[in-house]
């Protein structure tokens, strides 16, 4: 069963650190992102389709609200990943050490999404279970 779709930023090489704000859902044997209209780069406007045979592997980095996809779409680089949180900024905390400022920000946002990222890793990897795929 799809979960429900989610707020998330799609981040790869393409987008920047910043990533581009949309919705993640899953339909049937695509997962899809559509981003926010506002504010988004006009080059980065489409939808962002991945089609169960071209997802190699679905997982989430550990200790933070992010889903991590390895993929062999044509066009999209080979790593990207959702956030569930707004994805941080390293350089503009101010703070003496911002990696574990970063670190620090995902950890205790994980607490709140650990279960939808769940879901969501469950749902892509039952979806390739059922299309023939790996995704582990």
């Amino acid at each position: 069963m799809a979960p429900e779709p989610s707020t998330v930023w799609m981040v790869h090489k393409s987008t920047g650190q910043r990533g581009v704000r949309g919705e993640l859902l899953l339909e049937g044997d695509r997962l899809i992102f559509r981003p926010e209209l506002t504010g988004t780069k006009l080059d980065l406007l489409g939808e962002t389709v991945f089609a169960s045979a071209d997802i190699e592997k679905v997982g989430r980095s550990r200790h933070s609200p992010v889903l991590e996809l390895r993929v062999s779409t044509p066009g999209i680089p080979e790593v990207v990943l959702f956030y569930f949180v707004k994805p941080p900024d390293m350089y503009s905390s101010g703070l003496p050490n911002p990696r574990t400022a970063v670190a620090t920000y995902l950890t205790s946002s994980n607490a709140l999404y650990t279960d939808e990222v769940d879901e969501w890793v469950r749902a892509i990897r039952e979806e390739l279970t059922a299309s023939g795929g790996t995704g582990s």
